[in-house]
């Protein structure tokens, strides 16, 4: 589906160009705080979300280091490993997640939101302001919006991204990135 702007109209070809080089983003690493809620239950903490191609080292540290997990992996195979002592592989994370834990999150997904593109694997619905910056994303069962964008490294990255899917919500405040930016053009940045 073509993205649309706020009012439904298509955009100009510099948001799927911009798009197109965040996608190519493969090398980089986050970290600044995140809260999740999940029904009745909510965890507030650190983040550090580290992308090397296909290989993904995301952790989540609670307050005062209480309560924690650690996934990290590639496409085919996740390890999840928590404060709590429990250590174990996941290869369909939302699916198993969802069996472990009755809620889940889109980890392979969300490694291209938090950067400001929808996932290229599957369709979604992008609304972007005339400036080219994605406000909304709709995909697979998630609702996803962003608040605000800051420069990194000479990068306009999102700054504030709420994830939503029934009753889970994921917020995220990015505080610092590291960046190994690919081949680019200059009226990107």
């Amino acid at each position: 589906m073509a993205p649309r702007d706020r009012i439904g109209e298509s955009v100009e070809p510099d948001w799927l160009e911009r798009r197109d080089f965040l996608r190519r983003l493969d090398d980089w690493r986050m970290e600044g705080r995140i809260a999740l809620k999940t029904g009745r239950d909510g965890y507030n903490g650190t983040l550090s979300w580290e992308q090397l191609e296909d290989d993904v080292d995301f952790r989540f540290r609670g307050p005062f280091g209480f309560g924690g997990f650690r996934i990290h992996g590639d496409l085919d195979r996740l390890r999840v490993k928590t404060t709590g002592g429990d250590d174990f592989y996941l290869k369909d994370p939302v699916v198993e997640m969802r069996e472990r834990f009755g809620w889940s999150v889109p980890v392979h997904s969300m490694r291209f939101w938090i950067v400001g593109v929808s996932d290229p694997a599957m369709a979604a619905d992008e609304v972007v302001d005339e400036d080219g910056f994605l406000l909304e994303l709709e995909q697979g069962d998630w609702e996803v919006s962003y608040d605000g964008y800051r420069v990194h490294e000479g990068l306009d990255l999102p700054r504030k991204i709420v994830m939503v899917n029934g009753d889970v919500q994921i917020r995220v405040v990015a505080d610092r990135w590291r960046l190994e930016l690919p081949e680019q053009d200059e009226d990107l940045l």
